[in-house]
């Protein structure tokens, strides 16, 4: 069973398909596309079920329209990739960031999924 769902928005074909690539190994996490059908984006959420939009961003701050969309749809987390995918960072309605470099997809997905 699920306890995790992703989507995945304008990331760089090859980030998306090494992130798809370590997916296949987890059947804890379902990927949800395209991502405008996330239930938090529809007031749907499930207790104890994460939620996750992995975007890339141009700095290091989340866009405007982004950080309105982590509070409206909470309890959505957004992770913000770099454009070179060396660095990740954890987005929530708590303002708490986490910020992981020279990661591995295993790796991200450990630290997203715990960090719920």
């Amino acid at each position: 069973m699920p306890t995790a769902r992703i989507a995945f928005a304008g990331l760089s074909p090859l980030c998306e398909d090494i992130l798809r690539a370590a997916l296949r190994e987890r059947s804890d996490i379902e990927l949800v596309e395209p991502w405008t059908q996330l239930p938090s984006l529809a007031s749907e959420t499930s207790p104890g079920m994460a939620e996750l939009l992995f975007v890339e961003l141009d700095g290091t701050d989340l866009p405007p329209a982004l950080r309105v969309l982590v509070v409206a749809a909470d309890p959505l987390k957004i992770v913000g990739l770099s454009p070179d995918a060396r660095s990740a960072t954890l987005f929530s309605i708590r303002e708490q960031r986490t910020v992981l470099v020279d990661y591995s997809a295993g790796s991200l997905w450990r630290t997203v999924v715990i960090a719920e």
